[in-house]
């Protein structure tokens, strides 16, 4: 496990990454902790175990790809 933070300060635990799927965690505290810095509630995951897929926005938008190029 290891405990991930984003630019904007956002922390989360990741608890199984495959390379593909990842399970991450929000603790009370970083709950706490962002809501104390003013996050609106909405914004935030509440505690609790979260799974989710990394690379999905291009598996299901595939007309987005950028092409390849071929050396000359």
């Amino acid at each position: 496990m290891s405990k991930q933070t984003t630019e904007e300060g956002f922390a989360f635990t990741v608890i199984e990454e495959d390379g593909q799927d990842v399970t991450i965690e929000i603790s009370e505290s970083d709950y706490e902790r962002e809501r104390a810095a003013g996050i609106d509630e909405d914004s935030l995951l509440k505690p609790g175990r979260y799974k989710m897929k990394r690379g999905g926005f291009l598996a299901r938008h595939p007309e987005l790809k950028i092409k390849e190029r071929k050396s000359a």
